[in-house]
């Protein structure tokens, strides 16, 4: 299926919870989804059956994607805990007999937890363990907190928003759902917790690139 009229009509508004709605696409089902032929220069998901697109990553975004790969993934290959990834859709179960397909900036799932899951195509049907939002300059503080909100009920235990004009980075827990557990700047430390035990990283070297 090829999208091939993404654009609003003239004067028209519609409210998505991040990104916009791609206009002319009625309800659609995970497997829809996944035959998509894709949008030049956007990044698609799936939400509520609805489908959304953003634009594609800038370069400074890449670069704090590729920064976190090399302070991340030693630890973990030195650990034998599997691997930090980069964009990769996920099927998240709602709980209501639907499902989301989202798309993380990076993300971590415990290699047992990713082995047992089933998958719809190619997209594993699990919440990640960490999640990584890599926020844009076009991104509106209420769209990072919904999305981030969805990814906790969703069952994602650990979140790491980073705003890169700002240099820092937010916490989420999904224990404590209502608001991050720590805003950290330059001179704090980023922690793995429980999801990446041992994992430790000063904030600066997340935006050393």
């Amino acid at each position: 299926m090829a999208i091939t009229s993404p654009h609003n009509a003239p004067g028209q508004k519609v409210t998505a919870p991040w990104g916009e709605y791609v206009i002319g696409v009625g309800p659609m089902s995970v497997e829809a989804f996944a035959q998509l032929s894709g949008a030049d220069g956007w990044l698609l998901e799936l939400y509520q059956g609805r489908l959304l697109r953003m634009p594609g990553p800038g370069y400074d975004h890449a670069a704090i994607q590729s920064r976190l790969f090399e302070l991340v993934n030693p630890h973990l290959r030195a650990n034998t805990l599997g691997r930090l990834v980069g964009t990769g859709y996920f099927v998240l179960s709602t709980g209501e007999g639907q499902a989301d397909v989202l798309c993380p900036d990076l993300s971590y799932t415990q290699p047992e937890r990713l082995a047992q899951a089933p998958r719809r195509g190619s997209y594993p049907v699990v919440a990640p363990d960490l999640v990584v939002e890599i926020v844009s300059p076009t991104d509106r503080l209420s769209d990072v907190a919904h999305k981030t909100q969805v990814y906790l009920v969703a069952g994602v235990r650990l979140i790491w928003v980073i705003w890169p004009v700002s240099q820092t980075i937010e916490v989420w827990r999904s224990a404590t759902p209502a608001a991050p557990v720590a805003a950290l700047s330059a001179n704090d430390t980023l922690d793995g917790m429980d999801v990446i035990s041992g994992f430790t990283t000063p904030i600066r070297e997340v935006f050393a690139v």
